[in-house]
């Protein structure tokens, strides 16, 4: 009879030690998956915040920008560059016209006017930072026909031969842009192409230009600033 009853309060305390190891190890299994799920919401939560402050034109559909820096050489001599951009077209990319004029104050050298399309695709989830792109370019340049070398002028008389011409070139480029909330916005961009119709090397001009005589594209903008609206 003894030792039923020992057998019986044995086969208790076992049973009670069984039960409490295994509601142990589910709290635990529970703790640890509700540790995991507050973790990936968390960090989906972090993700969410950081791509949406790094958004500041979702409100901004259009920019003007201008490179102040040519207006501190600018004497005698025209030296302008500037541009208008699409934001709102897609929400990847930004759709830019730059502009350039130049008139310089020495009636030998070449005046030139350029007006290109730019479609710039964004490499992050929004449009900030690094972007590579296309373009196309008009130019319209107009000077005195000639080589540097061979170009004779006779006092203040112009005996070269004026001209016109247009040109079309195509080109890639890449580039960073940086926007800020209240608007404000900089970026730097280095462009390379070749004119595809037009003639190049008609006209007389500084020695070893670049400008958009030559049959190749070159352009470095660094100091342009701008407003989206």
């Amino acid at each position: 009879m003894k030792r039923c009853i020992f057998s019986t309060i044995l086969m208790m305390i076992l049973i009670n030690l069984w039960s409490n190891l295994s509601w142990a190890q589910k709290s635990k299994q529970d703790t640890l998956s509700v540790s995991a799920k507050i973790d990936s919401i968390y960090r989906l939560q972090q993700k969410m915040y950081k791509q949406t402050k790094n958004e500041p034109l979702w409100n901004k559909t259009f920019g003007i920008e201008f490179n102040f820096v040519r207006l501190l050489w600018m004497e005698k001599s025209v030296n302008l560059s500037g541009g208008f951009s699409l934001f709102s077209v897609t929400r990847q990319a930004e759709i830019a016209f730059p502009i350039y004029y130049s008139n310089p104050d020495d009636p030998k050298d070449l005046t030139e006017l350029t007006i290109d399309g730019h479609f710039r695709y964004f490499l992050g989830n929004t449009q900030n930072g690094f972007y590579l792109s296309c373009f196309t370019r008009y130019a319209h340049l107009q000077g005195y026909a000639g080589e540097n070398d061979e170009f004779l002028w006779d006092g203040d008389s112009q005996d070269g031969i004026k001209m016109i011409e247009d040109k079309l070139g195509i080109g890639v480029g890449i580039g960073y842009r940086k926007f800020s909330y209240k608007g404000i916005y900089w970026g730097f961009s280095l462009s390379f192409g070749r004119f595809i119709i037009g003639e190049n090397n008609q006209f007389y001009g500084k020695f070893l230009s670049l400008d958009d005589d030559e049959k190749y594209i070159f352009d470095c903008e660094f100091f342009k600033f701008g407003w989206a609206f």
